[in-house]
């Protein structure tokens, strides 16, 4: 009898290894992705450490330096290491310290300038901005509690975290492309996360009192809006410009603008800074996976017709900016500027091996026109099925968003090649009237979302709806890069053309509005891979608005747009 229990006793137990594989395969491997999940780096002389995030918590792997023991390894790694350096026994099971053979060390336990580097390392879309760090999720399971307890002072709850940017219907819980700011005051300043060089011609001060302060000479002939505001702060709307140049004025005890001394020092605050000028010091370099085979990069086929989709800005109950004296003919629609440019666009490509597909239409403009109207017209359709009549500007964008994704889905289903597929938003800049010229912008991957979702019947009555539209973090890095490179063929075309581009950010990943970086929608929710907005000048500036009510202007802008595509494609 006893036998016999025997031999169940082990079938059962046979069948159940049989079985736990099939019922929970992720847990069989989960152990094994983890570990090939994380990535190399090297710090100061070339020294190894490997980190990741394997759903639960930071792992970090150090290697012992040559000739160290216990407590030489214990004393550059971990934090209170004169009275723990014995752990390191622990955290090595036991086994001697060998060069070159990896340690698992809680990442609690390490020490600040240690941990500053790893998160820099396993988070590496972060940044610091002016009210504080941004911390994009990128991997399924962060929490708010994970960023709360290792970015933030032990004061600060998750709760904080949570109001603070309003995170309530969410509570612990994010998902990829998240963004969960943490104020300065609120940051470890032992991690030493904030900025601390910047990039010429920018100095920083030398004592301890002026430490938080950029030094700029003014040169002959610039002005403070134009050479100091918008170029080092990358602020460029009209609001926000005069804001931080009277707060300049204010700090710098200059009591005329207009009579600046050439070479005055002007003291700009650091959290001010544009990242562009900003050196935020890393002292680790990523090692490449040689496991992988090197990405190539993606090349238009031109065998096969090459796609456009072509999206004049704003329409119908939206004009977009609306500048100028109609008295003395100089008043401008920004819709209606760049509709014309659009149909020029249009028409020089479908000489070429191009396909156009229009996002808006103006039924009363077939054809471009030599005088642009001065009058509203509010009778601009989105092309989606049934055809949307401009009548709301929010409702008006998330179609674009909807339609742009669906002709992308259906020509990819078609068997177009991805690379023949792009996106191009034309619209026409209302920034401080200091500044000229064309602007490109591309989409910054760190702004990008992961899904877009939308349930109000007027979008489920189209035929282009779905239910959510997903966006996978690799393919935004991937589109950042394709989309900034074909932004800079845009305004390299214009310079050959003679055409004044933006002096100091003439391609840009995103704007500021309201002290905040954003992008876009018709950036931020677009899947095809080479997407772009070109603002064709500033409607705020006299020569910019004076020079795009001329025709033969438009006309050179948009043959300037077609040869930036015919060097691309």
């Amino acid at each position: 009898m006893m036998r016999f229990k025997t031999v169940c006793f082990t079938t059962w137990t046979l069948l159940l290894l049989l079985l736990v594989p099939i019922l929970y395969p992720h847990e069989i491997f989960a152990a094994k992705q983890r570990k090939s999940s994380l990535l190399v780096f090297t710090f100061g002389n070339k020294q190894k450490f490997r980190a990741g995030f394997n759903g639960r918590k930071i792992i970090v792997h150090l290697q012992p330096r040559p000739g160290d023991g216990m407590y030489r390894f214990a004393s550059w790694t971990l934090r209170d290491w004169k009275n723990r350096f014995k752990d390191i026994k622990k955290y090595n099971r036991n086994r001697p310290l060998l060069a070159n053979h990896y340690v698992s060390i809680p990442f609690k336990a390490l020490n600040n300038d240690i941990q500053s580097m790893v998160l820099q390392a396993v988070f590496s879309n972060d940044s610091g901005e002016e009210d504080g760090w941004a911390h994009r999720v990128i991997y399924p399971g962060e929490t708010v509690s994970l960023i709360a307890g290792v970015f933030a002072h032990k004061d600060i709850p998750p709760a904080k975290l949570i109001r603070y940017n309003n995170l309530k219907n969410q509570g612990r819980r994010l998902k990829k492309g998240d963004t969960v700011m943490i104020p300065w005051k609120w940051v470890k300043e032992s991690l030493h996360l904030r900025h601390i060089a910047v990039r010429k011609p920018l100095t920083m001060g030398n004592k301890d009192y002026d430490s938080g302060y950029a030094y700029y000479q003014l040169k002959k002939g610039e002005s403070l809006y134009s050479a100091v505001v918008a170029r080092f702060t990358g602020r460029t709307l009209a609001e926000d410009v005069n804001r931080m140049a009277k707060q300049l004025l204010k700090l710098n005890r200059i009591k005329n603008e207009h009579f600046i001394p050439v070479g005055k020092k002007l003291k700009i605050p650091i959290n001010w800074i544009s990242e562009d000028y900003l050196i935020q010091k890393r002292t680790l370099e990523k090692i490449p996976d040689t496991t992988k085979e090197p990405e190539r990069e993606s090349v238009a086929r031109k065998d096969q017709p090459f796609h456009i989709i072509l999206d004049p800005g704003h329409g119908g109950i939206d004009p977009g900016a609306i500048i100028g004296s109609k008295k003395k003919g100089y008043q401008i629609f920004e819709d209606e500027t760049v509709y014309d440019i659009s149909l020029r666009v249009a028409a020089l490509l479908k000489k070429g091996k191009y396909i156009v597909h229009f996002t808006l239409v103006d039924p009363d403009q077939k054809k471009p026109v030599v005088r642009l109207a001065t009058e509203k017209d509010e009778d601009e359709y989105i092309t989606v099925s049934p055809a949307y009549q401009l009548r709301h500007t929010g409702v008006g964008i998330n179609m674009r968003i909807y339609l742009i994704n669906s002709i992308y889905d259906r020509l990819v289903r078609q068997k177009v090649p991805k690379e023949n597929i792009m996106l191009m938003s034309l619209h026409g800049d209302a920034l401080h009237r200091s500044l000229r010229g064309v602007t490109v912008y591309y989409p910054d991957h760190r702004l990008r979302s992961a899904s877009f979702k939308l349930s109000h019947r007027i979008y489920r009555r189209r035929k282009e709806y779905r239910r959510v539209l997903r966006f996978r973090n690799r393919d935004n890095i991937k589109s950042a890069r394709v989309s900034a490179k074909f932004g800079k063929n845009i305004v390299q075309s214009f310079k050959n053309s003679g055409i004044k581009t933006h002096s100091s950010f003439a391609v840009r990943g995103y704007y500021y509005r309201r002290g905040k970086r954003t992008l876009p929608g018709i950036l931020r929710y677009s899947k095809i891979p080479t997407s772009v907005l070109v603002e064709v000048g500033n409607l705020n500036n006299v020569e910019d608005r004076k020079a795009l009510l001329k025709p033969g202007y438009r006309q050179r802008i948009a043959s300037t747009l077609v040869a930036s595509i015919n060097q691309y494609h």
